[in-house]
C-alpha cells in the first residue's frame, strides 16, 4: 500500500494489523473512512497496472 501512497498506520489497520502500545489501549476510533480510502487507493493502483494506458505499452520487435 505504500506504493499507492497510503499512510503506514492506515495500511496496517486496513490489513487487520494491530497498532500496539498506548494507541492499542486508548485509540478506539475505528478508522473506517481511512480504511476505505486505503482500499480505494490500492484499487486505483491495481487497475492502472492491469489496464495500462497505451502510452505505457511498448511494442517489441521479434528478433
Amino acid at each position: 500500500m505504500s506504493r499507492a501512497k497510503v499512510l503506514p498506520d492506515n495500511a496496517e489497520r486496513a490489513l487487520g494489523h494491530v497498532i500496539g502500545g498506548v494507541r492499542e489501549t486508548y485509540d478506539r476510533y475505528e478508522y473506517l473512512v481511512e480504511k476505505r480510502d486505503a482500499f480505494e487507493a490500492l484499487a486505483v493502483m491495481v487497475a492502472s497496472i492491469l489496464n495500462p494506458t497505451e502510452s505505457n505499452v511498448k511494442t517489441m520487435r521479434s528478433a
